[in-house]
């Protein structure tokens, strides 16, 4: 099989790490190998399968059924049997009757029997302002599984401006799938009200359509071994203000996530804010950003070795960015501030901002692809080496390998004095539209750290490289 044509190929990843082994199953082409991940793991994460293509929007509205995540046996796997229908607990699904109380009915009474499935037939059912559950009250709690019968199946609609967060899932293994949330554009000017929140350990959002997205589509809090994946978001009034995104994942009372999965998914006008230790950012397609970047990923304290691997963000619009004291500033492709990233086989294209911006310390930079970007004003790069001074990080003794970027005004520029010992090997910088590299830093000196080493190596053995990536890593490896 010829490699990135997308076909559906699988890599089982086996990791016994002071716990039970634990398959993984990836999808080829653009959701691409996790192989990194049995360095920087510890312990199991729910199992998935993801299959990748192109994702179109009919012009109903109702997004294609492009990247389909199996609800494969994962850590989110229901242990009881019951089982109950919202429409047992009153919930009509016409779009015409409020169906909240049904919903709310049904839900509680999983959580009373300590689990089990609740079932959404098809239909649109209308929900409060207010949400399924009022205050910080859990909707969907541990054990608890919300499913419909597929995207633009089984629709909650929200019934105008949110006052509350939409569902409200909190616990321990849980899940919520193949359901479409319609949050009708709505913008809450003063709050982050979310489609869906999510906190605790073990659970999995997945195969779920956010149409009409609002303000946040997903927000997870903290928690550790969780899955975002397979999700269609789409963000259709233009413009940024106050700030919107698809998926945010950040602290929960100061406790950020550890390994966290965000795979798969499919955001329009707007994008995906990472934070937590040892996650992973893989195969996501962010289109239209209007506000940060496509993919941010924060930096320390918060973010430590995440793996960003086969994404793609591309048409990011100038829009407004609250880190710019609320100027309208252009959008990057990429922005990825933690140290130890592995940062591979992504593409960034036609951006207003820059492609990639990295600002990392240690990071690994390989086999990624930016072109055409720059569009919003003079002087960016497809790929950008920054430092922030008043946060102490920086992109200094990091490393890249075997990237490709064209049709810019630069391939390479280093952003910031006091830059140091940045590695450049077996790049293509050369056919962009001032120079090739517009830099500052004294080069690599410093050795490469035996964590590196082990990481490169792994690199070597992954069949999503191409070959001439994979032969500059191993003359890295060599010298």
């Amino acid at each position: 099989m010829a490699k990135g044509q997308g076909q559906l190929r699988h890599q089982v990843i086996s990791r016994s790490l002071g716990q039970a082994p634990c398959l993984l199953f990836v999808g080829g082409g653009a959701a691409v190998l996790l192989l990194l991940q049995t360095m920087t793991l510890n312990g199991s994460v729910p199992a998935s399968r993801t299959s990748s293509g192109t994702a179109a929007s009919p012009a109903n509205g109702t997004p294609e059924k492009a990247i389909n995540v199996s609800a494969s046996e994962s850590s989110a796997t229901p242990v009881s049997s019951q089982s109950v229908n919202v429409k047992t607990y009153g919930a009509v699904g016409d779009g015409v009757a409020n169906d909240t109380a049904g919903f709310t009915a049904a839900l509680n009474e999983l959580t009373k029997a300590g689990g089990g499935v609740c079932v959404v037939p098809k239909g649109t059912y209308r929900i409060s302002a207010s949400g399924i559950t009022s205050g910080h009250i859990a909707a969907v709690s541990s054990g608890v599984h919300l499913r419909g019968e597929g995207r633009g199946e089984s629709v909650l609609k929200v019934d105008g401006m949110p006052t509350n967060h939409f569902l409200q899932c909190v616990g321990d293994n849980w899940s919520v799938e193949n359901l479409t949330f319609d949050m009708g554009d709505h913008t809450p000017l003063s709050i982050g009200f979310a489609a869906i929140t999510c906190r605790g350990d073990n659970w999995r959002v997945a195969n779920c359509a956010f149409v009409k997205s609002g303000r946040w589509a997903i927000q997870s809090y903290g928690g550790s071994n969780w899955s975002i994946e397979g999700n269609y978001i789409k963000r259709t009034v233009p413009g940024a203000t106050p700030p919107t995104g698809a998926i945010l994942v950040t602290a929960q009372q100061g406790i950020w996530s550890r390994h966290g999965h965000v795979i798969g998914n499919v955001c329009e006008g707007v994008g995906i804010t990472f934070s937590g230790d040892d996650g992973i950012i893989a195969g996501n397609r962010i289109s239209g950003s209007g506000s940060g970047s496509g993919i941010f990923v924060q930096g320390a304290p918060s973010t430590h070795a995440p793996t960003i691997s086969g994404n793609n963000c591309s048409n990011g619009r100038s829009g407004y960015d609250a880190a710019q004291s609320g100027k309208w500033w252009s959008v990057n492709g990429f922005e990825i501030w933690a140290a130890d990233s592995v940062i591979y086989n992504n593409v960034a294209h036609d951006n207003d901002g820059g492609g990639f911006a990295i600002g990392g310390q240690n990071s690994i930079v390989i086999g990624n692809k930016a072109y055409n970007n720059g569009r919003g004003r003079r002087g960016y790069a497809g790929f950008n080496a920054r430092i922030n001074l008043a946060k102490g990080t920086s992109a200094s003794h990091s490393i890249f390998i075997g990237n490709t970027s064209y049709d810019q005004d630069f391939g390479y520029k280093e952003q910031g004095n006091g830059l140091s010992d940045i590695k450049q090997i077996g790049n293509d910088y050369k056919r962009n539209r001032i120079g090739p590299a517009k830099s500052f830093s004294a080069g690599g000196q410093t050795p490469i750290s035996p964590d590196m080493k082990s990481k490169l190596k792994a690199l070597t053995e992954n069949p999503d490289l191409p070959d001439n990536v994979r032969r500059a890593v191993r003359q890295c490896l060599a010298q």
